[in-house]
């Protein structure tokens, strides 16, 4: 707005940003059209698809994510937005982020460009479409909004609020940035005259207590999700050592996770003492906000060591959350003094290593099916009658299938149920033999001769390799990026059981 005013914005070279976004645009466009969708992605889409809001809030219990995402797909999965268009819903949020750090953010064009063509901003949040696509434009809200956090900070505390509903390991943040500002309020509250905050005092209590509900929400959201989840199990060690030496192994995992290469403990040493230099001198320069992103790196690396470990998406959070710290403290009084000692070049490094060694990780999806699913889906349309028994052996390998596949009924014998999304409960440890699941598919489809089988690696019935001579194979798709191979087989039901 004020460059607005001032007429900046009709200088030469104001739209600079405009020829990096649009080949941004267009290097995952290219990317997403190659790219098939996996059961992750499907997962969210068809909770959204399959679930009004009341069922949406009993599923998240199972799924250990907050809402957000799931809201956003809600509109477009009910009025009939293709599933194959995904990823162009979270390119949109990542295209914002990129617009704003190309345009807004205080970097050199050197360290933005290596930002947005980087393993951070490129194929694995818009391509692989989840959750995680929302955090790196609301990082970069916030990162402006944070220097005028109290003269807005209604939209300050809606935007903590909105980043707590993205993802776990977001909401770390968001707490450790909201305990700052109650911290940094309290403080002026006290010692300001009672008359001095005013009405804006008023507004910086309620931006606060957007940013709490959505804290306590977010625990009504995800109360009892590590019960309810078979899959889930907590990790904790019984010694003080062997915990310390499973959080180095965690932020170990994620550093290998984003740099994509593997190296010994000599390394994992190196890039930890580089790491603590790095973190003494932003305390020097902005002690404040360094100690704020210290805790939210703590509070996700004891996820990372008990919870779920560190997988590529996860581990560039903290990247994303890295370049927030570096936004706004390149902001504050000092930050040319603070660009001149080089942690921008050592970021910029930082970020070519990754690309340089993620670049194979994403030209093999050019070349290798991700998944099955939306191959798959095209086989069963071409071979299927609609009339026909389509029976999966598990979920793992049907959800992406149900997504690319809305039209048809896939039926899973071990739960008993229809395959729409998985639900993380002790039915998914149910096992049946494949005579069972002949006799169970013969009572739900009285009419039918035979059955269409996927059958897939992860599978509720274990001995179904054993009955492939009885079966006429109809397409394999088992060699894909994602452990989501599938094979579709029709049988015949027996003879004289009818």
């Amino acid at each position: 707005m004020d460059m607005e005013k001032n007429g900046k914005w009709r200088q030469p070279g104001q739209f600079w940003w405009l020829l990096p976004l649009f080949l941004y645009l267009a290097v995952n466009a290219v990317l997403i059209l190659n790219h098939e969708s996996w059961r992750d992605e499907a997962q969210a889409w068809q909770i959204a698809r399959q679930s009004g809001l009341k069922e949406l809030f009993e599923q998240l219990k199972y799924e250990g994510h907050p809402c957000l995402w799931y809201l956003v797909l809600m509109p477009f999965a009910k009025l009939g937005y293709p599933f194959s268009g995904l990823s162009f819903l979270s390119l949109f949020f990542m295209a914002a982020a990129v617009w704003l750090l190309l345009a807004k953010s205080p970097f050199s064009p050197p360290v933005k460009l290596l930002s947005v063509f980087g393993s951070a901003f490129v194929y694995f949040y818009p391509v692989i479409a989840r959750s995680y696509c929302l955090i790196p434009p609301l990082l970069a809200f916030l990162a402006l909004l944070y220097p005028v956090r109290r003269e807005k900070p209604v939209r300050y505390g809606a935007m903590l609020g909105l980043l707590t509903q993205t993802h776990v390991l977001a909401a770390a943040l968001s707490f450790s940035l909201s305990a700052a500002w109650l911290l940094e309020t309290v403080f002026e509250w006290r010692t300001a005259r009672q008359n001095e905050m005013g009405k804006q005092g008023a507004a910086v209590w309620g931006g606060l207590g957007i940013s709490l509900l959505s804290g306590l929400f977010l625990v009504w959201e995800l109360a009892g999700s590590i019960g309810n989840n078979a899959s889930v199990h907590v990790r904790v060690s019984s010694s003080l050592g062997a915990n310390l030496r499973q959080m180095g192994e965690a932020v170990w995992k994620a550093m290998q996770e984003f740099l994509g290469m593997k190296f010994d403990g000599t390394g994992a040493m190196v890039l930890m003492v580089l790491a603590a230099i790095g973190l003494a001198v932003l305390l020097f320069y902005a002690p404040r906000e360094t100690v704020t992103l210290a805790a939210a790196y703590f509070i996700q690396i004891l996820i990372f060591a008990y919870v779920y470990p560190a997988g590529i998406q996860s581990s560039l959070i903290l990247v994303h959350e890295s370049i927030f710290l570096l936004w706004i403290i390149l902001k504050k009084d000092g930050g040319r003094k603070f660009q001149r000692i080089g942690v921008q070049a050592g970021l910029a490094a930082l970020l070519f290593v990754s690309l340089w060694n993620r670049a194979p990780d994403i030209y093999k999806d050019l070349e290798l099916p991700y998944s099955s699913s939306k191959g798959m889906a095209a086989c069963v349309r071409q071979n299927v009658p609609e009339e026909a028994p389509l029976i999966a052996t598990g979920d793992l390998s049907a959800v992406g299938l149900s997504a690319y596949l809305p039209e048809r009924e896939i039926w899973n014998p071990a739960e008993e149920r229809t395959v729409e999304f998985s639900v993380w409960d002790e039915r998914r440890e149910k096992t049946i033999s494949y005579e069972e699941l002949v006799d169970r598919v013969m009572d739900r489809y009285p009419q039918a001769e035979g059955m269409y089988l996927i059958c897939g690696e992860k599978s509720q019935v274990p001995d179904w390799p054993e009955h492939t001579g009885e079966m006429e194979e109809i397409c394999r798709l088992d060699f894909c990026i994602a452990d989501e191979g599938a094979v579709l087989y029709y049988a015949e039901f027996p003879d004289g059981e009818k």
